[in-house]
């Protein structure tokens, strides 16, 4: 398994993946707590990219195996993917 991180260095959101709010793997939580949008956005994006082209499963997998984990839940994610 893989080590847990804190999720913000420097009061900036670190891109991890926040497995206390996935569905799968956590990445796009991690991904919507990083770049501020709501994570139905992206787990929307990635949905359409994988019909599409097949694109999105392969980037997700890639992100899946790199994205450090945390288990905690930062205090802001809420009011920045909401």
């Amino acid at each position: 398994m893989a080590r847990a991180i804190n999720p913000v260095k420097n009061g900036k959101p670190k891109l991890v993946r926040i497995i206390k709010k996935k569905i799968i793997s956590g990445v796009c939580s991690g991904i919507s707590y990083k770049l501020g949008f709501p994570i139905f956005i992206v787990r929307l994006i990635f949905i359409l990219l994988s019909a599409m082209a097949g694109v999105g499963v392969i980037v997700y997998v890639i992100l899946w195996i790199g994205m450090p984990v945390t288990n905690e839940i930062p205090l802001d994610y809420d009011d920045r993917t909401s």
